[in-house]
């Protein structure tokens, strides 16, 4: 290096993997030597490797990247020969600056961001023909860095510790990542981090620009913006069947109602920025709770990195007037549920809709909004889902009861109970009917009459808890010997007060997000010694209808 001058220099480099009977393709290291380097004063050139001739490039676990400086003095005191430096002493070796040192991760991402590695020319077809199998021990230098721009192939990096692959990663087809890429790394290490590659100073310094470096979401989802045109989408459940919602990769939990975002701010210095917020393209709002700014100004010299939460970007963001308020409501329908699942050894009927909500929300963090902003903008789509859902037992069991025998039990009883779920808080309405027909309506003993009655006791949440209840009372809704156009239970939260408090205590409100009663079958047993001459089985059909009179729209996405 010109000890004279401080300017930034670039280095091209042509490696040959054919050259010298494939010698650099069977290569196990790569180590990069600056001489007369001086900390503070010189600064690292970009280094381009251009991978020419080779079929694939596998970076072992054993392989080695590194990058060491020599100062001037030390050059001086043992000049190269033919081009070629070499230590000649321990001491001369112990005395080297290390570029790529496992415990700074700062210099090592600072290095990394001055590397190109260029392998254009490789074709992988379908499989990875760059491997990076990166050390997940404790060793220095046993990572690859730099940024590696391969178009044509695909491209496997592995290794999750602080030591492994620091760079970016260009390429056409896919990558495979094996491991978590931290913040500061992502960007730390970005090719040309700190804008000094000859030919870019004329753009304005991103360093003077605020950014949202990272976004936490509920139950661990974080990501890194990449720019404005990238629209996160993120699907999280309000549901509790795991049954008709499974959890997966993509479907996360939302444990609560409210979805608190964090955002990891780089603040450049000496500003005062404030953080702006949209939803769905509306316009831009500043966060400033309560009145107050809660980013505080950056009054040093130095950039800082700062936190921000917000409690819950669902309603923090909403507006109270019905002018600018930008939250769709919407809800929308995408699928219907009807079916049986076996719930805790218990087979039950589920019928009801998937629905979803949708919101676009946008964050910025700048002192105004202007266009050089524009390119730091956060975007994510929300989708949450939440079932309306209801299940209830598919057979009610009676058990055995001996024929002859209804003084010492008089009467069999089935239990089963009834679920909603309403995470929306929509009006529902749930109507059972006696739905029997032919020789089962006319010879089941279940329908006599006064044979059986129909009875059902309405559970209360305590106030402030998930799943603890209160039993009600118990209500008798008469018999079962009822036809079709009589239902034998309807729950609705629009019906109007009948005058009965019983009947009315047992009617759900749109504000319950879970609704739970038990339905007992009081079957008395002396109707089938009465019925022993005409022994067969029968069968007692319902039907169970759910309806909404809410509007919900077909989900088109």
């Amino acid at each position: 290096m010109d000890t004279t001058s401080t300017d930034v220099g670039v280095a091209v480099v042509d490696i040959d993997g054919a050259a010298n009977d494939g010698l650099f393709q069977k290569a196990e290291g790569i180590s990069i030597n600056l001489l007369n380097y001086t900390a503070g004063k010189q600064k690292i050139p970009y280094i381009i490797f251009n991978f020419h001739n080779f079929k694939t490039f596998n970076f072992s676990a054993s392989s080695t990247y590194s990058m060491r400086a020599y100062t001037p003095a030390q050059v001086k005191a043992n000049a190269p020969v033919d081009n070629k430096y070499y230590p000649q002493t321990t001491a001369q070796y112990n005395a080297r600056l290390d570029l790529t040192p496992a415990d700074n991760t700062k210099v090592r991402y600072n290095s990394a961001a001055h590397v190109m590695n260029n392998f254009n020319t490789i074709n992988g077809g379908d499989d990875a023909a760059i491997t990076l199998n990166s050390n997940r021990g404790s060793e220095e230098n046993y990572s690859f860095i730099g940024t590696i721009l391969a178009p044509h192939t695909n491209i496997i990096i592995q290794g999750g510790s602080q030591y492994s692959f620091a760079g970016n990663v260009i390429t056409n087809r896919s990558i495979y990542l094996d491991g978590n890429v931290a913040v500061d790394k992502a960007f730390g290490a970005n090719f040309n981090a700190d804008g000094k590659f000859p030919g870019t100073s004329d753009l304005e310094s991103t360093t003077k620009v605020p950014r949202i470096l990272s976004v936490t979401l509920p139950n661990g989802v974080n990501f890194s913006p990449e720019n404005v045109t990238t629209n996160y989408v993120f699907q999280f459940s309000l549901n509790n069947n795991v049954e008709i919602d499974p959890e997966s990769e993509t479907m996360h939990r939302l444990d609560g109602r409210a979805f608190k975002n964090t955002f990891l701010i780089d603040q450049p210095a000496g500003t005062s920025n404030v953080l702006w917020s949209r939803m769905n393209d509306g316009k831009w709002k500043k966060y400033e709770p309560d009145g107050k700014n809660p980013l505080q100004p950056n009054k040093t010299s130095e950039a800082q990195t700062v936190e921000l939460s917000i409690a819950d970007v669902t309603e923090d963001l909403k507006t109270k007037d019905n002018v600018d308020n930008y939250d769709d409501q919407t809800i929308y329908n995408a699928g219907k549920i009807d079916g049986n699942y076996v719930v805790n050894g218990v087979e039950k009927a589920f019928i009801g809709w998937h629905l979803l909500h949708k919101n676009k929300f946008s964050f910025i963090v700048a002192s105004e909004i202007k266009a050089k902003y524009d390119n730091t903008i956060t975007n994510y789509t929300l989708n949450v889902h939440g079932d309306l859902l209801v299940n209830y037992p598919k057979v009610f069991d009676f058990g055995t009861y001996t024929l002859g025998t209804s003084e010492q039990e008089p009467v069999s009883i089935a239990k089963g109970q009834i679920n909603v779920e309403n995470p929306f808080y929509m009006d529902w309405k749930l109507v059972v009917k006696n739905s029997t027909s032919g020789a089962d309506l006319v010879d089941n003993p279940l329908l006599q009459e006064d044979a059986t009655g129909f009875n059902v006791q309405l559970y209360s949440l305590k106030t402030g808890t998930d799943d603890d209840w209160e039993a009600g009372q118990i209500l008798n809704l008469g018999g079962l010997l009822k036809g079709p156009e009589t239902p034998l239970l309807t729950l609705d939260t629009q019906k109007q007060l009948s005058g009965d408090e019983q009947l009315d205590a047992i009617q759900p409100a749109k504000s319950m997000p879970f609704y739970k009663s038990d339905v007992n079958l009081k079957f008395h047993n002396g109707k089938v010694d009465q019925c022993a001459k005409r022994p067969g089985k029968y069968k007692l059909e319902a039907t169970w209808e759910l309806s909404t009179a809410d509007k919900v729209v077909d989900n088109t996405d």
